[in-house]
């Protein structure tokens, strides 16, 4: 089957179907800037933000503390993006004309409590320069309704594909990004957070200075959360074996596999696991990485292996062996053997000069 191009599967009808996933694709936060916009992406990494915290908060357990403030602050511009869990708007600050993303959350999808434990989890990652920044959660005078107000960033790394001619990244560039997500992804991992959506389109590439941030938590969890996790939460195309196959028993690994399956797509401009099922993506994962011998048991019945065909996927021209070392690291199929984010940016990949 040809890989698809970034629409995310919402289905997941099939014989693995146990769970259901929460929800999938819905906008990032400010994740659109006009079609034909230039968008420069930067190596650099910056750590200047800071949160000021105002109110403690607790409805996900990190005990971080969010900032609160009224929407009479903010004059709403117009509709960025919506989907079946929320909208986000573009809206500029009264006072000082700053533009930024406001992001409302659905009844039917936790509403204001769903909003509340995404503000936590942005609050944990305060100063992470790639992850959007909190400014505050904002309440409408007259409906009481919770509004989530972010900095506003630019179009999303899925747009940013979309609209280059190959629909892909340079080596040079996609390192770049890789090195900023994995200190980014790093950073929150170790402040307690998992994100379990990272995906192109919950990455944004700021207009002004080309650095990327993560956006959209809304299916964060605390990393300390006690096994097994109940709901299959995230977008199929990005998820680890162990999500959908471990029976609950996963951790931060699976922002590690995420950022390997992002990875492919910078460089190739494909979706490397574009599965309509769980058991679809079994087989597409077990057709591309092979499976070991010992994690055969763990299979459902039918899927067949054969020897790794990532490098026939994402082939020398387009990622050096040093680069693709860390491709491999990333997409391991065991997820203790998954590189950390740390540990892959340790290897050479991106401390060597490119040829």
């Amino acid at each position: 089957m040809g890989a698809l191009r970034r629409k995310a599967s919402s289905s997941l009808a099939g014989p693995l179907a146990a769970q259901r996933r929460e929800r999938t694709g819905e906008p990032g936060a400010a994740a659109a800037a006009a079609k034909n916009s230039v968008v420069t992406l930067a190596s650099a990494v910056d750590d200047s933000h800071h949160v000021p915290a105002t109110r403690n908060g607790d409805v996900a357990g990190l005990g971080v503390v969010v900032p609160f403030g009224s929407m009479e602050s903010y004059d709403r511009l117009r509709l960025i993006g919506e989907g079946a869990c929320g909208a986000v708007f573009r809206a500029r600050h009264v006072a000082t004309g700053e533009t930024v993303a406001v992001k409302i959350a659905h009844k039917n999808n936790g509403g204001d409590e769903a909003l509340l434990r995404e503000a936590e989890m942005l609050a944990a990652c305060a100063g992470n320069p790639a992850v959007v920044r909190l400014r505050e959660v904002a309440r409408h005078p007259e409906t009481g309704k919770l509004h989530l107000v972010m900095d506003y960033v630019g179009p999303s790394l899925a747009d940013l594909l979309t609209h280059r001619l190959d629909g892909a990244l340079t080596e040079a560039e996609a390192r770049g990004v890789m090195r900023q997500l994995l200190a980014g992804v790093g950073q929150m991992h170790a402040r307690g957070v998992i994100h379990r959506d990272i995906k192109p389109g919950n990455v944004l590439v700021g207009a002004a200075d080309g650095r990327v941030r993560i956006c959209d938590l809304g299916l964060g969890g605390p990393a300390s959360a006690a096994p097994p996790r109940t709901q299959l939460v995230g977008t199929l195309w990005y998820m680890s074996p162990e999500q959908y196959l471990g029976g609950g028993e996963y951790g931060p690994a699976v922002d590690m596999w995420a950022l390997g399956c992002v990875m492919a797509e910078l460089l190739t401009g494909e979706t490397l696991f574009p599965a309509d099922t769980e058991y679809h993506q079994v087989v597409l994962v077990a057709g591309v990485l092979g499976v070991a011998d010992e994690a055969m048991d763990g299979l459902p019945l039918g899927v067949t292996t054969r020897p790794s065909q990532l490098r026939r996927k994402v082939p020398e021209e387009k990622l050096s062996p040093a680069g693709f070392d860390v491709l491999n690291g990333l997409l391991q199929y065991v997820a203790g053997d998954r590189l950390t984010a740390a540990a892959a940016l340790d290897m050479p990949w991106f401390s060597k000069k490119l040829s």
